[in-house]
């Protein structure tokens, strides 16, 4: 459950849970499990084509100025994979792996590997969307990039293949991360059988509808596919 508000900036430490949004980013991933987990959260929407982010009001919650941040119990943390790490642990231990506890080192495998599949995703968000002048695009660079990011994806395909959800005993906070990275990644490269199978599976998911801008909110996206440029 969210209380969405357009502004950013510092809030009250009153025992809630705050994220700051850019909607279809990765900070999508943690509203997605914050859904699963049925938590009530307050959400900062931020617009990334603005100078919302680098300014100094932003700054004093995040000083890198990206997204997302995320406020829980009193403290603002900068990493996504941190965030899921500690709401599955402390809010989700069905959705979590203990240490100790069988499948822990996949768990934390898939989670960080999702930053591995998100690097490449920067990369080609940034050729794609950033770099407005073709001018300034290299596309050797984003042909690379996008190959790289083809062959990431190949350890998700092998995986879904025999099952539905990255661990073998179902949906756990890994999917958010992993699934939420899939799901983008297809905006550059194109999806085999199985991993438009296990997209759709995290799609269908109440949780992760919810997760989804509303018609009148600035994206990040503004298209399905992002062709290479000729050259």
């Amino acid at each position: 459950m969210s209380d969405a508000s357009p502004e950013g900036g510092q809030v009250e430490d009153d025992g809630g849970i705050t994220l700051w949004h850019v909607p279809l980013s990765r900070s999508m991933r943690v509203m997605w499990l914050l859904n699963e987990l049925e938590l009530p959260f307050a959400v900062k929407l931020l617009d990334i084509t603005s100078k919302q982010m680098r300014e100094a009001e932003y700054a004093a919650i995040h000083p890198v100025g990206r997204a997302p941040a995320l406020k829980v119990d009193g403290t603002i943390i900068h990493e996504s994979g941190a965030m899921i790490e500690y709401l599955c642990e402390t809010r989700g231990q069905h959705l979590w792996r203990a240490p100790g506890e069988e499948g822990r080192l996949g768990w934390l495998d898939w989670l960080h590997f999702a930053e591995t599949i998100g690097q490449h995703i920067a990369a080609l968000t940034q050729s794609h969307l950033m770099l407005r002048d073709p001018a300034t695009r290299s596309l050797t660079v984003m042909k690379l990039e996008t190959a790289r990011l083809g062959r990431t994806l190949r350890l998700v395909e092998q995986t879904v293949e025999g099952q539905d959800w990255l661990m073998a005993g179902g949906f756990s906070g890994v999917d958010c991360a992993v699934g939420w990275s899939v799901w983008t990644a297809g905006r550059f490269v194109r999806l085999s059988e199985p991993l438009v199978a296990y997209v759709a599976r995290c799609a269908e998911r109440p949780a992760f509808r919810a997760s989804l801008p509303g018609a009148d909110q600035p994206v990040l996206y503004d298209r399905d596919f992002y062709e290479l440029p000729d050259g």
